[in-house]
């Protein structure tokens, strides 16, 4: 059972050493899925000191983090930030919560485990957007190269597994595969049927590239372990006792700079500020480079406290400006959740594992419309940038929004890309479908609330603020809906109760489902893009090096540098991502 039963010690750094009398080379702010990965593969080196600071613990004992039926049992408890939403005002002013991993191994260690890449143009559009390089076949030995992908045993064939060999590694750090709990009988049969009656293909592998269709989907476990593989597990555990690698618990606050740094030229970093377990401001030294992968609620805080961000928003926290950087915080893209549910005759086993999930393009959504659409919402596209521009008060200027939505806009319909997510859940004697708008164009922003409060940012994704999110919601929730309606489906479902007919009845109006929608949408836990990797015109805030732009020495590698929603689950990209970035900043890129 690899990693669960080490007693290991992690060094706490006593206060002289941590004043300065020690230093490193890399200094990584954030031990969570992309962090570990780099400083992974950085201490390879022995002649490379790398020092992580993270704010949580090691967790590899709780049972929270180790399950792989305990999704959700996480939240709200000592390893989840909790972060309170700006109350969503395109939601009916309503308060939520965005969950996100307090621990070594970040976010990896209280997610849902899915592992899906996405579809390939998706990422080639970051080459579009200004990052030469950064495209689906060059991260593609980087998601295979990761990867120790469990082949399937014969039981869970027979329950619905499939996959193509080619799409996956076998001999990376990351253990992926489908639980042993996997639900067997007949359900994924009736689900599988009801989608092909449907019209919707099935997919053999979700991750080579084109994730259109329904299909059981690996995870990010250890199959024959019967434990989670979260980040920590994969790329720390098995090289924690390099005498070259350090980890810390700790919050960095900010980057500090040499003396002289000004916004005129490419600034240096010297080191970092971070906040002791036990409350102390403590500073170190890092003689190459900071690497910030605190994630995409964190990172930017971390800059916008070391003076990088909009100047204006800086000078009101009393900050001053080192670099003159807008996008910082800016461009927060996350998917807006939404679930309908039905009573079933139906009985399941206790803990049975249910991936069954499928993936819907613009075609899938709006049928014999979609051609017209295209051409109305292409029309759209300034005015929608100019709205969402004007909401988030004109920090990233509405004719950058315009480009960057028109790149989506092809996407959707140009390249075809899946548009759409419907996860089927059965239980004892109930089946809900949960779904998301894979590229919603609303973008929103996460920012400093005060130069003190660094665990509590402002937080505001503006859900469902472009009118076509509303859409592509209403219509992902009538196919999610219209999968019950189709045979062998319809013959297990007795009754609609979540929201019911009363809300939603079966002819339900475009405002019906509008006002539903709005009145129950929450996170869904994905979001990217506040530190993006784009042209510095666009908003960016990294080049296609995923350096800071106006600095010299400080990186970006975790979420936030994502410059678009992708249709898989973040997790595979992001161990990719760390991966390849781990290569440029050792020149092997």
């Amino acid at each position: 059972m690899r990693g669960l039963n080490r007693n290991v010690v992690y060094f706490i750094l006593p206060l002289g050493l941590a004043q300065g009398q020690e230093s490193y080379d890399y200094i990584i702010a954030g031990g969570g899925t992309s962090g570990l990965v780099v400083a992974n593969r950085l201490s390879a080196d022995p002649s490379i000191r790398v020092l992580v600071i993270e704010a949580g613990r090691d967790e590899r004992t709780n049972p929270n983090v180790t399950s792989v039926s305990g999704f959700l049992s996480a939240f709200n408890t000592s390893i989840d930030w909790a972060y309170n939403v700006v109350p969503q005002q395109s939601l009916y002013g309503r308060d939520m919560q965005y969950h996100s991993g307090r621990a070594l191994g970040g976010t990896s260690t209280i997610n849902g485990m899915t592992f899906l890449r996405g579809d390939a143009p998706e990422v080639d559009a970051w080459e579009v957007l200004g990052n030469p390089g950064w495209n689906w076949d060059a991260l593609w030995p980087h998601y295979t190269g990761v990867e120790n992908f469990t082949v399937p045993t014969a039981a869970q064939i027979a329950a619905g597994v499939s996959w193509t060999p080619e799409f996956h590694g076998e001999q990376g750090e990351l253990t992926t595969g489908c639980p042993y709990s996997l639900l067997n009988g007949s359900f994924h049969e009736a689900w599988g049927a009801t989608w092909a009656n449907w019209g919707l293909p099935h997919n053999e592998d979700m991750n080579g590239g084109d994730i259109r269709g329904y299909s059981v989907w690996p995870s990010t476990l250890d199959r024959d372990a019967n434990v989670r593989e979260d980040a920590a597990r994969a790329f720390l555990h098995p090289v924690e006792a390099r005498p070259n690698l350090k980890v810390i618990q700790g919050t960095v606050r900010r980057v500090l700079w040499k003396k002289g740094a000004s916004g005129c030229e490419a600034i240096e970093a010297e080191g970092v500020e971070y906040l002791s377990a036990s409350g102390e401001t403590l500073t170190l030294s890092a003689n190459k480079e900071v690497i910030l992968s605190a994630g995409s609620l964190r990172s930017p805080l971390i800059l916008e406290l070391s003076g990088v961000g909009h100047p204006s928003y800086l000078k009101k926290l009393g900050i001053e400006t080192k670099v003159d950087l807008p996008g910082v915080g800016e461009n927060m893209i996350e998917q807006p959740l939404g679930a309908i549910g039905y009573s079933a005759n139906l009985t399941l086993p206790a803990g049975a594992a249910t991936p069954f999930g499928a993936f819907i393009n613009a075609q899938d959504m709006f049928g014999d419309e979609t051609a017209s659409l295209a051409a109305s919402t292409k029309a759209s596209l300034a005015d929608w940038a100019a709205q969402i521009s004007a909401a988030n008060g004109g920090v990233v200027g509405a004719a950058a929004l315009e480009k960057v939505f028109a790149v989506q806009h092809d996407l959707i319909f140009g390249k075809n890309v899946t548009i759409g997510e419907i996860l089927t859940y059965p239980s004892e004697g109930a089946i809900g479908n949960v779904g998301w708008p894979l590229l919603p164009f609303s973008r929103g922003s996460v920012h400093l609330k005060s130069t003190e409060a660094i665990d509590d940012p402002v937080i505001d994704p503006k859900y469902l603020l472009a009118d076509f999110d509303v859409k592509m919601m209403t219509g992902l929730g009538r196919v999610a809906r219209s999968f019950f309606g189709q045979k062998p489906m319809s013959d297990i479902v007795i009754e609609f109760i979540s929201p019911g007919d009363a809300i939603l009845p079966p002819d339900a109006s475009d405002a019906q489902w509008e006002a539903a929608l709005r009145a129950s949408a929450g996170p869904n836990h994905h979001a990217l893009g506040t530190a993006a990797m784009m042209s510095r015109e666009l908003g960016g805030v990294v080049d296609p090096k995923l350096k800071v732009y106006g600095t010299s020495n400080v990186r970006v590698v975790d979420a936030s540098v994502i410059p678009l929603q992708i249709s898989g689950h973040l997790t595979a990209t992001l161990y990719a991502l760390a991966d390849r970035a781990s290569g440029i900043i050792l020149g092997t890129v």
